[in-house]
């Protein structure tokens, strides 16, 4: 099969790899098409550490070409959105349902080969099937969405809350698009000026690209959602939000830095964490089959296979959303 081989920090190469054989209890998948994200530029670049060579990719889509032993519950041929973290489901973290933040998780991309290949072999608990009608190209943004829709739960606006997403990423926009359909008054910040004019498309009323203009909203926001990662935005967001105020963590910094503790305990803020997903792929699913989220404004190019590592070369480009690879 064809495959892009990380090989090294920077280093891809298109190969052809033996087609993974399916373990009892999994299933494989023949890949059609699969997202470009963070974590796989940061894997690129060599941040993440070794584990190399190693196929990278983690969000997808595809269809069931075969089943290992006891793979009972899907068919040859059903298209299918791959979870691509899978939980050992033995750890105390597991029983207690937190399967997100399993510390002997296995990552597609990461720990194991992933999804930038014709074929990857999945867990069959971790294949979704996908809903008449929806496209493919859709249907990769599964992935992301259930991250988004898994920290908006944990943090969800109600109508008229004064909203600010930080970051209008994948994540990001997906944020200010939730939020509108829930009746908050959405504000985006990015540095980005195409990413703020989606994000006005979604339904911000307001945006801004500096954070000297966002000073004149300080102690505004009743939630923020914090999605860029920028080592300064939690101490920025602590005093642009208003007293008891909620601050929902998605994006994660390269470093820690300072913030103003007393600022947290005077406004009695609430600030809290989000790690993935758990059982949120249904929904995510059902909110791309209805419409209800803009996937048209999310997905900027689609390249073959043997153009990813130039896709990823272009992967700081401001006017880049989400980039897919269609692969067969």
């Amino acid at each position: 099969m064809k495959a892009a081989l990380l090989v090294g920090p920077q280093k891809m190469e298109i190969r052809d790899l033996p087609v993974p054989v399916p373990r009892e209890g999994e299933v494989l998948v023949r890949v059609r098409e699969a997202g470009i994200c963070g974590t796989d530029f940061a894997k690129y670049r060599g941040d993440l550490g070794g584990n190399f060579p190693v196929v990278a990719g983690h969000e997808a889509v595809g269809e069931i070409a075969a089943l290992g032993p006891g793979g009972v519950g899907t068919r040859i041929g059903e298209r299918v959105a791959i979870q691509p973290n899978f939980a050992c489901g033995q750890c105390e973290t597991c029983r207690s349902g937190r399967e997100n933040i399993c510390p002997n998780r296995v990552r597609l991309g990461l720990d194991v080969d992933g999804v930038f290949a014709e074929y990857v072999a999945a867990p069959r608990k971790y294949v979704w099937t996908l809903p008449e009608g929806l496209s493919d190209s859709a249907a990769a943004l599964t992935e992301p969405l259930s991250v988004a829709l898994h920290g908006f739960q944990k943090c969800a606006p109600a109508a008229g809350d004064r909203v600010l997403v930080y970051g209008t990423g994948t994540i990001g926009l997906f944020y200010v698009q939730l939020a509108v359909l829930s009746g908050a008054r959405v504000t985006a910040f990015n540095t980005s000026e195409p990413r703020l004019e989606v994000a006005r498309k979604l339904g911000a009323i307001q945006t801004f690209h500096s954070a000297a203009e966002l000073e004149t909203r300080k102690g505004d926001f009743t939630i923020v959602y914090e999605t860029s990662g920028a080592a300064d935005a939690l101490a920025r967001i602590i005093r642009w939000s208003a007293p008891g105020a909620r601050i929902l963590l998605t994006g994660l910094p390269e470093k820690d830095s300072s913030i103003p503790a007393a600022l947290i305990a005077r406004k009695e803020l609430l600030i809290q964490g989000a790690m993935t997903y758990q059982d949120e792929f249904p929904a995510a699913l059902d909110l791309l089959q209805k419409g209800a989220i803009r996937s048209d404004l999310f997905i900027t190019n689609i390249y073959p296979l043997d153009q990813l590592p130039r896709a990823l070369a272009n992967f700081r480009s401001p006017h880049r959303i989400k980039d897919l690879v269609r692969i067969s």
